[in-house]
């Protein structure tokens, strides 16, 4: 249970260096392309100087919140599983229980629905709100780690959501054929994952706490 609430407390602690690190690095990128376009003595008539703009645009926009923030999903998403996936196995081998929960079939949040539900009979998750964001972090994160993000590679089912949620504004959207995570959606989801993972682990602690009892 110390281990999920500290990786909970290092993802909190990494979103706000990969911010941080985001932002200074905005900040040189600013700073070398005026050095360029001072040193050519570059004009809004002169080609590069748009080039230069673009170029500047294309790292800020795109490349910077794609490489840090994508990484971050990954990791978060990461967490949520293991961390489920322990509090699972806790109350397997309490219950005294043959079936684990990689037993079952299907992708984890399939898995991890039935099993709760079906086998140990505890709740995993409270409020639709939480599961619909951890579905969707569950499709981010695929999309990412199969595909690096790129939305051509992706099945048609993953690609309409994407495209919906995109339309939606919940800090999700796609440029150059990738897909792009807006800081806003990561700390939304940290938020919705950590309330839902510290629920999880009180609630096992309580009930634990009552096995204990008995």
């Amino acid at each position: 249970m110390i281990e999920i609430e500290a990786e909970l407390f290092a993802l909190d602690y990494h979103l706000n260096l990969i911010e941080e690190q985001i932002r200074n690095k905005e900040v040189f990128e600013r700073m070398r392309s005026q050095r360029k376009i001072k040193k050519l003595n570059l004009t809004r008539d002169d080609p590069e100087w748009h080039e230069e703009q673009y170029e500047l645009d294309y790292v800020i926009e795109f490349l910077l919140p794609r490489l840090f923030r994508s990484t971050f999903l990954v990791s978060l998403y990461a967490v949520y599983e293991s961390a489920v996936t322990e509090i699972a196995r806790l109350i397997q081998k309490q219950k005294v229980i043959a079936i684990s929960i990689n037993d079952l079939k299907g992708d984890f949040l399939d898995r991890a629905k039935k099993y709760f539900k079906d086998v140990i009979n505890f709740q995993l998750y409270s409020g639709h709100e939480v599961w619909d964001r951890i579905t969707m972090l569950s499709e981010l994160r695929n999309a990412i780690a199969h595909t690096n993000g790129r939305i051509e590679m992706l099945n048609k089912g993953t690609k309409q959501k994407i495209s919906s949620w995109e339309k939606q504004k919940v800090g999700i959207s796609s440029l150059d054929g990738f897909v792009v995570i807006e800081e806003g959606f990561l700390r939304d989801t940290l938020r919705l994952v950590s309330a839902s993972l510290n629920d999880l682990v009180e609630r096992y602690k309580k009930w634990d706490d009552n096995q204990a009892r008995l």
